[in-house]
């Protein structure tokens, strides 16, 4: 009974390793329509909470495996899925909106002095 319960415990471990071995770091660039980077973009990896964010030259780096699915956003810009299929990626976020204008509010107290 200790004997097969060893052999699980051993088995699931090789198990969890050989995932753990799967995975690959992959490395890519964010970038707009204009090809400019776009820093601080979020990458992460479907369905789980495995995550990273783009550096200021819109490059990242995350361990995942061949065939998984990225979900790419950023604020302003539509989401992107993309299947890993190299160690190397090239992402291009389309713009959401365009904002023909901004306006600023804001809200104060004023002091008169006597």
């Amino acid at each position: 009974m200790k004997n097969n319960f060893l052999n699980t415990l051993l088995l699931s471990f090789l198990m969890v390793f050989q995932v753990a071995l799967a995975q690959d770091t992959v490395k890519g660039t964010v970038s707009d329509d204009d090809g400019q980077p776009i820093p601080g973009a979020t990458v992460v990896l479907k369905g789980t909470s495995t995550a990273t964010t783009a550096d200021f030259d819109g490059n990242f780096s995350i361990n995942v495996g061949l065939g998984d699915v990225l979900v790419v956003s950023y604020v302003g810009y539509s989401s992107a899925e993309v299947t890993v299929d190299s160690s190397n990626l090239s992402i291009t976020l389309q713009s959401a909106t365009k904002l023909d204008e901004v306006i600023v509010t804001i809200y104060g107290e004023t002091q008169k002095k006597k």
